[in-house]
């Protein structure tokens, strides 16, 4: 529950009755979208967000208050950490979008617009398609790119779903009446990823005025001069969303934006694709509803990064592992392995270089945007002039992949420093360093004459305020600089200070004034710090406007520097996640190794103990390694069966965990790993049903698996667990047989389907690429054993009313249920002695099971035939005579299960 505000929302009559009559013009929005408005010391929110932020943020109705009389309008007092805090939550979890409005008039005037407008500043557009032709369009209004993406896809929208999860937009347009019944498809795709969708109308994706726009937002090459000419612009679809966004952002009404944007192509087949199933099952994004645990998640597992740039730079990378360029992959190991093998280098980098160094993407905006400070030039000033150290310390490195290092960082850094030898220059002809010390950021004096008379008189102000510390300790019989002590800040100005324990000195003498009193110690000044204080605040704000003009100059000159600010930031923050990859490889309970990577199609995925990497990070884990084989043509498709908890899910998704990592380049969590490269993860895991969807947990299942059966190739890495559970066992059965041997025999990738129907691992003996293994555990005196090892072969028994006895069901509930499970699964009652059906072994056991299955079609498909003969048409002596004859070719067929149940009704 957040700290209501001590502000209060005070008006007269005049302008409360037109804030009211404004706030009745203002058009409608969408139920999430948030309207605020700037009060200068405080915020509000009215109408029907005061609703809603009084319940979720201030957890009560107490804090609204009413304009107005008659049709009151609600109203909320925000604080500045409330709105913050709001925006925060509002933006990040909820997904919202924020509106802020200002007051343009004088205080009795309600001139109110709209300053800014922000749902995350990334938007994603799906443009109308036709045969499946798919155009998309991306604008990330923070580093001011366009993207522009046209493919065509299958029905399952398995291509616009794999880009969305790579480009990480938070909202989505579409034309309208897009998401209706005929392209429903599109809206579960959508949703899945959870993504906001408005609807806008049809007339915003015309392409009529793209070109002029284009060329006013785009930043050109100097061999070019205009848009029409540009490759992207053949994109229809695609550049017909991006006009969308432009109008939707407003960009052209902002002059800020003009020659600011890059316009560029993005290619699918770069990336490894990952469908938001996958992302999700292998746990590779936080949680932010929950907060969890940051070594829950993988992102927040490799995230050691000293740098805000590297955090963003890797978190695009887990979600855009690299695909089609094995020697890019092969080069960052090669980096890693060396920062691995120098503990030095790795210690150096992490604990004094890059953990000084400022986000240069945040200052390049400021500069971009003319809004930076004295404070900011100096920042980026301070930063270069550590970048030497960083550089030497690289150089220093002397292992085998020393030149890489140099070609990737130090060779960059140097030219970039060259590049900015002008910008030192300036700043330090410009600005007065050594005032920098004492954390004032101002021109130098001599730089104007007017300057030097302010900074002189300044500097006398404060001599003459240093005296006035010796005098206040004669008078008050304190040692100065230690239990009196002279301090400014920069809205108090000079002041001086006792401890709370010294205050009885100042009480009731009347030659000093408190001005406040908090846990530091009480705060006071004498008639004449109180006047020497006036004159140096005035100084210093006449030196503060007598500066503006040169202040301005030298900030349109850094601004000249943005380009090089961000290729430095994107030097920095690749330097900073490779670091982030060696810190975790050697810092983990069990050190990770470098994987051995081999070209697509090699058809080799070989894992030796491997471990899940987020789960062994836990308190009290000693987690069980297993290995993983898979070999093209020989073993592609694992079946993995045994008990719940017995560890079958942490299983395949260690498997697509440590697959994802190796394409990062980041060292794995095994003793030997050999991997080829692949092109998609692709997961169907612990589906659940969400009813405000309308979406079942059969229909979730469903929806996951078309879209793997429709997006699969043979270079893909699929995992499945529990398909076919959400619906009655003889068609969950047949749907996991179908979707399996189809994967196994037309598609040959790398899968990993976990799964409880047992009677599935006769695949095996049908196609030879199809390998059972199982889960073990260990059952004695009514107790149960898991012991996470994975082994070939078939689990031979089900476990589920041992974990029922976990679960401390009542007794008499566990007995009756193994009762009914003996009469279910040990249904023969003749004689079996001397065939294949006999025994206890795993081959007899699953030769009964599939006996069984057979002799259900049978039943199945005798009761319907029974049920399609003509009744009315046939006499009972007739009708009998035809039920014999089909009861005939039931007996013909002789299956042992059939024969078991007439026997039994004999």
């Amino acid at each position: 529950m957040a700290v209501q505000p001590k502000q209060e929302l005070m008006m007269d009559n005049i302008q409360e009755q037109g804030f009211l009559a404004f706030h009745k013009t203002l058009p409608e929005k969408s139920n999430t979208t948030l309207r605020i408005f700037d009060r200068v010391d405080f915020y509000t929110v009215h109408g029907s967000d005061a609703l809603v932020v009084a319940k979720e943020v201030f957890k009560t109705m107490g804090v609204i208050k009413y304009l107005g009389s008659g049709c009151k309008l609600e109203s909320v007092v925000l604080s500045k950490m409330n709105f913050e805090s709001l925006v925060r939550d509002f933006l990040l979890v909820r997904q919202y979008r924020v509106e802020v409005y200002r007051n343009k008039g004088v205080s009795k005037n309600n001139d109110w617009t709209v300053a800014f407008k922000v749902s995350l500043t990334l938007f994603i557009l799906s443009n109308a398609m036709f045969l499946q032709l798919v155009g998309v369009g991306y604008a990330d209004a923070t580093t001011r790119k366009f993207i522009v993406s046209e493919f065509t896809d299958n029905d399952q929208f398995s291509n616009l779903e794999a880009l969305i999860v790579q480009l990480g937009p938070k909202e989505c347009l579409v034309s309208s009446g897009e998401l209706t019944s005929d392209v429903g498809k599109l809206k579960q795709v959508l949703d899945r990823s959870s993504l906001l969708v408005t609807e806008r109308k049809k007339s915003d994706f015309s392409m009529k005025d793209i070109v002029q726009d284009l060329n006013r937002l785009l930043k050109f090459k100097k061999e070019q001069t205009d848009s029409s000419s540009l490759a992207e612009i053949e994109k229809s679809h695609a550049i017909a969303a991006l006009s969308s966004i432009i109008k939707y952002l407003e960009l052209l009404s902002n002059e800020d934006n003009f020659c600011q944007f890059t316009l560029e192509k993005f290619d699918l087949g770069q990336y490894m694709r990952l469908d938001a199933s996958a992302v999700g099952a292998l746990n590779l994004l936080p949680n932010t509803v929950e907060g969890e645990n940051q070594n829950q998640c993988i992102l927040g597992l490799l995230n050691k990064c000293r740098t805000a740039q590297g955090q963003r730079l890797l978190a695009q990378w887990v979600k855009q592992p690299w695909l089609t360029s094995i020697e890019s992959v092969k080069e960052r190991l090669n980096i890693v392995e060396s920062i691995v093998e120098d503990t030095e280098l790795r210690q150096t980098l992490e604990e004094d270089q890059l953990r000084k160094l400022p986000d240069f993407q945040r200052l390049a905006k400021k500069f971009q945007k003319k809004n930076a400070t004295l404070q900011d030039c100096y920042k980026v000033y301070q930063s270069l002039d550590k970048m030497p150290y960083l550089v030497e310390t690289i150089e220093k490195h002397t292992g085998k992949h020393r030149q890489l290092l140099m070609d990737m960082f130090t060779n960059p850094l140097k030219e970039m420093l060259m590049d900015f030898a002008k910008y030192q220059e300036m700043v330090e002809t410009t600005i007065d360093l050594e005032q920098v010390q004492n954390h004032e950021f101002v021109i130098k004096a001599d730089f104007d004459e007017g300057l030097q008379v302010l900074r002189q008189k300044i500097d006398e102000l404060e001599e003459d305020i240093k005296d006035q510390l010796k005098k206040v300790a004669r008078d008050l019989s304190m040692e100065p600089n230690k239990v009196l002590k002279l301090e400014s800040n920069s809205q108090l100005g000079y002041y001086f200070r006792v401890t709370r324990k010294e205050e009885k000195s100042l009480r009731n003498n009347q030659n000093y004034r408190t001005i406040d009193t908090n846990k530091n110690g009480v705060r006071f000044r004498n008639s004449a710090l109180q006047k020497l204080n006036e004159e140096y605040l005035s100084a210093k704000e006449n030196y503060n406007e007598q500066q503006k003009g040169v202040v301005t100059e030298v900030i349109n000159i850094a601004a000249g520097y943005v380009e090089p600010m961000l290729m430095l930031n994107d030097v920095l923050a690749q330097l900073d996640v490779l670091v982030s990859f060696a810190h975790v490889s050697v810092s983990a309970p069990i050190a990770y190794v470098r994987p051995k990577i081999l070209d697509k199609g090699s058809g080799i995925l070989r894992l030796v103990e491997t471990r899940h990497p987020c789960l062994e990070m836990q308190d009290d884990v000693a987690f069980i390694p297993n290995d993983v084989d898979f070999q093209n043509g020989k073993q592609m498709f694992h079946i993995i069966t045994g008990p719940n908890m017995g560890g079958k899910s942490t299983y395949i998704k260690s498997v697509g965990v440590v697959v994802l990592m190796a394409q990062l380049g980041c060292y794995v969590p095994c003793t030997e790993a050999e991997i080829t490269i692949i092109d998609s993860i692709l997961a169907r895991v612990g589906a659940g049903d969400s009813q405000l969807k309308g979406v079942s947990t059969f229909m979730a299942e469903m929806l996951e698996t078309a879209s793997i059966l429709q997006a699969t190739t043979e270079n893909s890495l699929i995992i499945i667990d529990e398909l076919g559970r959400g619906t009655s066992t003889y068609d969950g059965f047949g749907l996991a047989w179908a979707i399996s041997e189809h994967l196994a025999t037309k598609i040959n990738a790398f899968c990993l389907f976990a799964t409880h129907f047992h009677e599935l691992t006769a695949l095996a003996d049908i196609v030879p690429t199809v390998n059972n293994l199982h889960v073990t555990a260990l059952t004695s005196h009514d107790t149960l054993t898991l012991l996470y090892r994975v082994k070939q072969g078939v689990c031979d028994q089900s476990f589920g009313i041992h974990v029922a006895e976990l679960a401390h069901f009542p007794k008499h509930v566990i007995e009756f249920a193994r009762e009914k499970a003996c009469d279910l699964e040990d249904y023969l009652s003749i004689s079996v002695t001397d065939t294949e059906l006999e025994g206890d072994d795993e081959r007899a056991v699953k030769k009964r099971k599939m006996v069984k299955q057979q002799g259900e079609e049978i039943i199945k498909k005798f009761i319907n035939q029974v049920k399609s003969l003509p009744v009315d048409a046939l006499s009972p002596q007739e009708l009998m005579t035809e039920i014999e004859k089909l009861k005939d070719e039931v007996k013909f067929k002789n299956n042992v299960y059939v024969m078991d149940i007439l026997a039994r009704k004999n």
